[in-house]
């Protein structure tokens, strides 16, 4: 719950300048509806509520995975940096999984739903996301970082990923290391040019090795190609698996069925 209300806090006066302020709203919600804004603070909100109730348990899960590895690095710099990248990369693979198994793809498409791009996109994030993290996250035990570095290191990516929604530009260099807001919001359009690219958290390196980066180049269109964007939070995070759910229950077998949660979804 402290996470919970230090993001609240953090986002104050983010939220007071959204009221009184014509030019930051203009900044911070872009093209997009105010309604739209809402539905993201809504979700977010019961992202948070649900992230305060797991907060011991998905910390536990890490611990649990780091108390099994009998090597460990101490807590220094070095060892910082090198589980800061190493959780970039755990973060590309999770993102790029995400978007090919459909299972995984229920929880993540409530991010995705949004029609426009602004900061309060990265407040939509799914009520489930925290649990597929943790186990992702936990990979790390296995390099020997601590559960105390690991804790710095999450917070801190967290925080530097949700500058990826602001309607901004700006480029730190010409994207060959790190990623910028302009890249993401390639990965969030809706058009074939765009679907499965640019995974990329802090660093784009992983999207320039993996073939999957693409540049800015036309504004896209946001949300997920052929799918409503439910405003309601309840329904945004519901509507997914209710689609998941239909396709399971029209397969015909029960090889088709597991193949319809865990098999590569359709990028359409």
């Amino acid at each position: 719950m402290k996470i919970a209300l230090a993001v609240v806090a953090a986002l104050m006066p983010l939220l007071v300048a959204l009221l009184v302020s014509p030019g930051a709203r203009a900044f911070a919600r872009g093209t997009g509806s105010l309604q739209q804004t809402l539905s993201n603070v809504g979700v977010g909100t019961l992202f948070l509520l649900s992230q305060a109730a797991l907060r011991g348990a998905l910390i536990g899960v890490y611990a649990t995975a780091s108390d099994w590895v009998p090597w460990k690095l101490s807590d220094s710099v070095a060892t910082f940096a090198l589980a800061f990248v190493l959780l970039d990369l755990v973060y590309y693979v999770q993102h790029r999984l995400e978007h090919r198994v459909p299972v995984l793809w229920a929880i993540h498409a409530v991010h995705h739903q949004s029609r426009d791009y602004n900061l309060s996109v990265s407040l939509r994030v799914g009520v489930l996301a925290a649990i597929p993290t943790a186990f992702f996250h936990a990979s790390l035990a296995l390099a020997g970082v601590s559960t105390t570095t690991y804790a710095l290191v999450a917070a801190l990516h967290a925080a530097l990923l949700f500058g990826l929604h602001a309607r901004t530009r700006v480029t730190f260099g010409p994207g060959r290391l790190f990623n910028a807001p302009v890249f993401h919001r390639v990965h969030h359009g809706a058009e074939d040019a765009f679907i499965d690219r640019n995974f990329g958290g802090v660093l784009l390196v992983f999207d320039r090795l993996g073939g999957t980066f693409a540049p800015y180049a036309d504004e896209p269109t946001f949300g997920v190609a052929g799918e409503p964007s439910p405003l309601a939070p309840l329904t945004a995070n519901l509507a997914p698996w209710s689609r998941l759910a239909a396709d399971v229950r029209a397969a015909p077998s029960t090889k088709a069925k597991l193949r319809c949660l865990f098999a590569r979804r359709s990028a359409a």
